[in-house]
């Protein structure tokens, strides 16, 4: 499938998701769910294999989804991943949890900026990083974090197209 048509898919239903989340009230949860049931398709890949199997029938993907699941996380989540099943999307869940992390991130207007060290930073260092960023800005702050080892030392900002070198 092309990058296009992927993204169009991803937008499409964590649009939808969000949108359901917001009118329950439930949005950290379901993004704290969709991340637990992601990880758990990374470690077993084998598992999302057999849900993604075109031969297993709708309703036994999602029969096999509430058994696993059932119980353990939200149930918009779980009605949102059988939905995913029924129309062969599971195999999106990770650009679908992608998209809706960063509507998340909108929503709470929490702002993305790269930083480029010299070396690997202490959690001590990053939070101070991060602290001055967000007093800079006045609001939450999300760090991709880059090593160069080619700068001597103090830090490159990245936010967008806005680049604060003071390397």
């Amino acid at each position: 499938m092309k990058d296009a048509a992927r993204h169009i898919i991803h937008e499409i239903y964590s649009d939808v998701l969000f949108e359901l989340a917001q009118e329950n009230g439930q949005v950290a949860e379901v993004l704290e769910d969709m991340e637990a049931v992601a990880k758990v398709f990374e470690v077993e890949p084998e598992f999302l294999n057999l849900l993604t199997f075109n031969h297993l029938k709708e309703d036994d993907k999602c029969a096999i989804l509430k058994r696993v699941f059932g119980g353990r996380i939200n149930e918009l989540t779980l009605n949102f991943l059988c939905v995913l099943a029924r129309h062969n999307r599971l195999g999106f869940l990770f650009g679908i949890c992608d998209r809706y992390e960063l509507l998340m991130e909108q929503l709470r207007n929490i702002q993305h900026f790269e930083v480029t060290l010299s070396k690997t930073p202490d959690e001590r260092e990053l939070e101070k990083i991060k602290q001055d960023l967000r007093d800079a800005v006045g609001t939450e702050v999300k760090l991709s974090v880059q090593v160069d080892p080619d700068i001597l030392g103090g830090i490159v900002i990245r936010k967008g197209d806005t680049v604060i070198d003071n390397s």
